[in-house]
């Protein structure tokens, strides 16, 4: 815990208590905002006191300086005496949909993603599910789960792995599992702005009837995510995966609308490409769906 600087020796009149208690309750609020305005209104009307107001406002940028390493460091330790389940965070999301007509559909989506924050090494986990029948019939049955663990080399720069497991009878594969390398690069701009781009190869081996191919491919990845106001958000997604001959993409825009601070409503559309060079088959299916989903 820092102590409270004395406030320094200034020749020249002292801040008068009024306007000193106006100073002191606008450092107590902590708006930088506030306090920079304060501090240049009370030089401008009080030029006599420029010294000491000038003494003032450093000293308070001096603890503010200090506050903040402070906080750092700790943050810092928590990380690195954190046991491996420790720091995890995450949400759960869930949508349902029905619809009658010419023809009846039902279908479910569920999805958990998790994070854990450390000093140098991040990891994500994601499990999603999602069915759908249509008249009576299997339309869907999709299955994804994933593990990535990254290692940051900077602020903006780091190294990252990805193992993969898929299942999608109706895009043409009964199993795929993918193991993949690279580096990414991401960009922050406040809370407004998030981009985040990935590349590297990957090996991936597919399983359809029984026959299993193992391919090599290149994995290419855009992350966009946009705060549109204060409870509204829009996130943009572009992973490609090409191999020899074969290319396979899954493009996902999502409309975030905060309800609470634990839960939100989210829109999402979705289209998927399959193309096989080598058998000469191409598939590719979206869909739109509405989901809640909850912050862990």
């Amino acid at each position: 815990m820092l102590d409270q600087a004395p406030p320094p020796a200034i020749e020249g009149p002292a801040v008068p208590a009024d306007l000193q208690a106006m100073i002191d309750r606008a450092i107590a609020d902590g708006d930088a905002k506030v306090i920079d305005k304060l501090f240049d209104y009370a030089k401008a009307a009080r030029p006599d006191l420029a010294a000491a107001l000038t003494a003032q406002r450093k000293a308070h940028l001096q603890q503010v300086a200090a506050r903040e390493v402070e906080a750092a460091e700790t943050a810092r330790r928590k990380l690195t005496d954190a046991g491996p389940f420790d720091n995890w965070s995450g949400q759960v999301e869930f949508g349902a949909s029905w619809s009658t007509g010419p023809a009846e559909s039902l279908g479910a989506v569920g999805a958990l993603d998790l994070k854990r924050e450390g000093v140098n090494w991040t990891h994500a986990l994601a499990l999603r599910g999602e069915v759908q029948d249509t008249d009576g019939v299997r339309a869907v049955e999709r299955v994804v789960a994933s593990w990535q663990p990254r290692y940051a080399l900077s602020p903006k720069s780091y190294m990252f792995g990805l193992t993969q497991y898929e299942h999608d009878p109706a895009l043409g594969y009964d199993a795929r599992y993918t193991a993949a390398l690279g580096a990414g690069w991401s960009l922050k701009s406040g809370k407004t702005l998030k981009l985040a781009l990935e590349g590297g190869p990957a090996v991936r081996r597919t399983v359809q009837d029984g026959i299993a191919n193992t391919r090599l491919a290149g994995r290419g990845t855009v992350d966009l995510g946009l705060a549109l106001g204060p409870r509204l958000d829009f996130a943009q997604r572009a992973s490609v995966f090409y191999e020899d001959g074969t290319s396979s993409g899954l493009f996902t825009s999502t409309l975030d609308s905060k309800l609470s601070e634990k839960l939100k409503l989210r829109l999402t559309y979705e289209y998927r490409v399959e193309q096989d060079g080598i058998s000469g088959t191409s598939s590719s299916g979206s869909i739109s769906r509405a989901s809640l989903v909850y912050k862990l």
